[in-house]
């Protein structure tokens, strides 16, 4: 199956993982993003670390919010 997209238009396709970290005073979530057409790979702790590293591979439009 192929996409359909416009010529010009970048196509990012990321994986997301979570798993569940068990530890002495409570347990965690923690995940790993990798950018297919790169290869790149990173792992986070907290959701600011992973949009950090969505938005460098795609440029988010912000609203008058800050939010999409």
């Amino acid at each position: 199956m192929s996409i359909e997209r416009e010529p010009g238009t970048p196509l990012n396709t990321f994986i997301v993982r979570f798993w569940r970290k068990s530890r002495a005073d409570k347990p965690c979530w923690r995940g790993q993003v990798q950018h297919v057409q790169s290869g790149e790979c990173v792992a986070f702790a907290d959701e600011d670390a992973l949009l950090c590293f969505l938005r460098r591979w795609v440029e988010m439009e912000s609203s008058p919010t800050g939010r999409r």
